[in-house]
């Protein structure tokens, strides 16, 4: 075989190394880029910061009971709804308020007859607790003076000494339980200047005391 023949037949080799060298390239390229791949997924990814937390609102403080005054609302709730009374509590206690319309006639301490009853329902709630009871007569502004009272300090004071009397007779309550107060035109709970106003302010309350608990009575008998 001459050199001119052998020239022929290795003629091939070139192509296949330049094959063989693409293909390298090939390999060393994907290999490159998986590498930048896997790279660029072990880098961590910041976690996104969370949102402060909104202050919650304080929460409301639990409502305070007062058997009291629940027992005394629904006893009374029919005389509550004939606008006899209302009933409401504040620090003193818990406070019946008479309306001194439904009980009284103007000028006068008297209480009829067919307001009676309504003590009935009032005694009995009361004498289930052992809290002292004040009883406080209110008037309006307007000048008294007739043959029995000579001012509204003496109306205001005689209508409670006459509730005092009812609840005593009707309910058998002890006098030893109750304060006796009149004031008067001087604790108005509306304006003096209309009727209606005025006639929200003649009232007599019966107020509950707040922890004051019957006092006992004095012993006057002799060692």
């Amino acid at each position: 075989m001459t050199p001119h023949g052998s020239s022929r037949r290795d003629r091939w080799l070139l192509p296949y190394a330049d094959f063989v060298t693409l293909l390298f390239a090939v390999f060393v390229l994907m290999y490159a880029m998986e590498k930048a791949h896997a790279k660029q997924s072990a880098v961590p990814v910041p976690a996104q910061a969370a949102a402060p937390a909104l202050p919650q609102p304080p929460a409301p403080p639990p409502a305070v009971q007062n058997p009291l005054l629940d027992d005394v609302r629904a006893s009374l709730e029919a005389e509550s709804q004939e606008g006899l009374l209302t009933v409401s509590a504040d620090l003193r206690g818990v406070t019946i308020a008479l309306n001194d319309r439904a009980l009284f006639k103007p000028g006068e301490a008297g209480i009829p007859a067919s307001a009676e009853a309504s003590f009935d329902t009032i005694s009995r709630v009361l004498s289930g607790y052992p809290n002292r009871i004040l009883l406080e007569g209110h008037t309006d502004s307007v000048p008294i003076h007739n043959a029995h009272f000579q001012s509204n300090w003496e109306l205001s004071t005689a209508r409670s000494m006459a509730v005092m009397k009812l609840l005593e007779r009707r309910g058998g309550m002890p006098s030893s339980r109750f304060s006796i107060g009149g004031s008067a035109d001087n604790s108005p709970v509306s304006v003096d200047g209309t009727e209606p106003g005025r006639a929200r302010n003649r009232r007599v309350e019966i107020v509950v005391l707040e922890d004051a608990p019957e006092r006992p009575r004095a012993d006057s008998s002799p060692e």
